[in-house]
C-alpha cells in the first residue's frame, strides 16, 4: 500500500472527510485530494502535517506492508531514522524536512533539464 492509500485509509477509519483533513492542514481540498489519489507527492513537511492532523505517525507512512506482513523490502536504516525524528521538536523536524524537500527538488530539477535536454539533441 503506497502512502497515498495509506492517508486515504487513515483518514476513513477517522471519520474525516477530505475537506475536513484539507481545512485542518490550511490547504484547498482538490490539492488535498490529489495527493491521496496519488496525483500529487506531498513533501516530507506536508506527510508530517497529515500525519498531526490524523493522529498518526508519520514514521508508518514509510512501512511497506502487505497482508499484515511487512515487507523487508524497507530500507531499515533510513526508516530507523524517520522514526528517531519523532523525538525532535516541531522546529527541528521542520528544518530536517525542508532539507529534504530541498533536496528531493533539485533532483526532480536535474532529472527533469536532462530530459529536457536530450529532447533538443
Amino acid at each position: 500500500m503506497d502512502i497515498s492509500e495509506q492517508i486515504k485509509k487513515i483518514r476513513k477509519e477517522k471519520g474525516l472527510s477530505q475537506q475536513d483533513v484539507a481545512d485542518k492542514l490550511s490547504m484547498n481540498r482538490v490539492q488535498y485530494n490529489r495527493i491521496e489519489t496519488g496525483k500529487s507527492d506531498p513533501t516530507m513537511n506536508i506527510l508530517q502535517r497529515i500525519a498531526n492532523v490524523l493522529e498518526f505517525n508519520v514514521v508508518e507512512f514509510f512501512e511497506a506492508k502487505n497482508n499484515d506482513t511487512e515487507v523487508h523490502a524497507v530500507n531499515e536504516p533510513l526508516l530507523q531514522k524517520v522514526r528517531l525524528l519523532e523525538e525532535l521538536d516541531e522546529v527541528q523536524k521542520n528544518s530536517i524536512c525542508n532539507m529534504i524537500d530541498t533536496a528531493i527538488a533539485n533532483k526532480r530539477l536535474k532529472q527533469a533539464l536532462s530530459n529536457a535536454m536530450s529532447i533538443t539533441i
